[in-house]
């Protein structure tokens, strides 16, 4: 039993009754028995949980055990506040020191080494060629990370390696990697899949009385297309520019390449009809080709403030130009799909970090947009000023 000496003062602030008894219970008088230094000395109360909130020989237990054992266990300290072991947890799990399963159990370390894995992140794709730079991030592969590749999923340390992690350059359709550690000291885990996201283009051409559509797709890829609605992977294969009539056309085009896939729909107006169509009720995206610039801090915001809170917006390929002039900061999304809040967000951090909350704001979408209806479309067509043009907007 502890007692604080000459009686409880009465006041506020550090002479407050509470701040009292909180500094006695923290002191070595009460053998530190409320952790008010949690954070100040997380990895030693981490350690301390593995040993007296944990069943003696396993490593995996559920998390409501956990807070059991902290309310009834006298060797464990007191967390502060009413979400300090939750705080405790999402510390540890940031750290990669516990890790928390989908059926409520935490288990600690340590874990078995990770197998060998890679991120790949698409930089670049060339519109004409269909040739993709890709980024390969190997992970768990020790210091000097080989990396594999081919075009069948049994790719193996026989295979080609790549030079340029960095800077990878293929117009193939379908790849697969395998990553591999040089020193031994990490199994090689399950290769990673990619695929080429094929782009698939048409062109209407007139002469004189007639009309002719051309389809291409890169990379390239087996073309199927059908003018009655009816499913293009059981239509026509493409091979050469092919006759349409005078009427409107709803053209539908499957292409295939590998493992890779993608269907596509094309209005095609009737003979001397120069208006944009677009169902307001039906999906709709922008041709990956429509170049989008937001110039200036006004037009940024008029489209963020519309479409923050639509998540079926979705813009790939974007660049924020934050500031002006040789202080210019950019940050480059590439080829990830991100919503008007996700840009919203970013802005809002990189102002914060750059203690510039005025610093002017452009936003270039060079990678297309998809909205959840033809609606949207228009609305970012005339917050944004585009004045579109036939075979801008594609609805599947």
């Amino acid at each position: 039993m502890v007692t604080i000496d000459n009686g409880l003062k009465v006041g506020t602030g550090d002479q407050s009754a509470e701040k009292q008894i909180e500094e006695l219970l923290a002191s070595p008088r009460a053998n530190y028995k409320l952790a008010l230094d949690v954070k100040n000395d997380i990895n030693n109360y981490l350690a301390q949980a593995e040993v007296y909130l944990w069943p003696e020989r396993d490593r995996r237990t559920p998390w409501k055990d956990v807070l059991m054992r902290a309310k009834t266990n006298p060797e464990w300290p007191w967390m502060p506040g009413s979400a300090g072991m939750d705080m405790l947890k999402t510390e540890a799990l940031k750290q990669g020191r516990w890790r928390q399963g989908e059926d409520g159990y935490i288990e600690k370390g340590p874990f078995p080494k990770d197998k060998t894995t890679l991120n790949i992140t698409p930089q670049s794709t060339n519109k004409d060629s269909g040739e993709a730079i890709l980024a390969i991030t190997p992970r768990h592969c020790g210091v000097s990370p080989i990396v594999h590749y081919s075009q069948n999923a049994t790719v193996s340390t026989s295979d080609p390696v790549i030079d340029n992690l960095d800077n990878f350059a293929t117009t193939a359709s379908t790849l697969y990697f395998l990553a591999v550690d040089s020193e031994g000291q990490h199994e090689i885990g399950e290769p990673k899949r990619w695929l080429a996201d094929l782009m698939i283009r048409h062109q209407l051409h007139v002469v004189a009385d007639k009309r002719k559509i051309e389809l291409k797709c890169v990379p390239s890829a087996e073309i199927y297309y059908t003018l009655n609605s009816s499913n293009p992977k059981e239509g026509t294969r493409y091979e050469a520019p092919f006759e349409i009539g005078a009427e409107a056309y709803r053209l539908l085009v499957f292409a295939k390449a590998g493992e890779a896939n993608k269907n596509i729909e094309f209005s095609i107006s009737a003979s001397g009809d120069k208006r944009v169509q677009i169902d307001d009720s039906k999906p709709a995206h922008w041709q990956e080709s429509k170049r989008i610039n937001l110039d200036n801090t006004e037009k940024v915001f008029a489209v963020l403030n519309r479409f923050k809170d639509r998540n079926n917006t979705l813009l790939k390929g974007v660049r924020i130009q934050i500031g002006e002039g040789e202080n210019t900061v950019q940050i480059r999304f590439h080829e990830r799909q991100i919503t008007a809040q996700m840009i919203e967000e970013t802005v809002n951090t990189m102002r914060k970090v750059l203690n510039d909350d005025q610093a002017q704001i452009s936003v270039d979408i060079v990678g297309g947009i998809q909205f959840g209806d033809g609606y949207a479309a228009k609305e970012f067509a005339e917050l944004s000023g585009l004045q579109l043009k036939l075979g801008d907007v594609i609805q599947e």
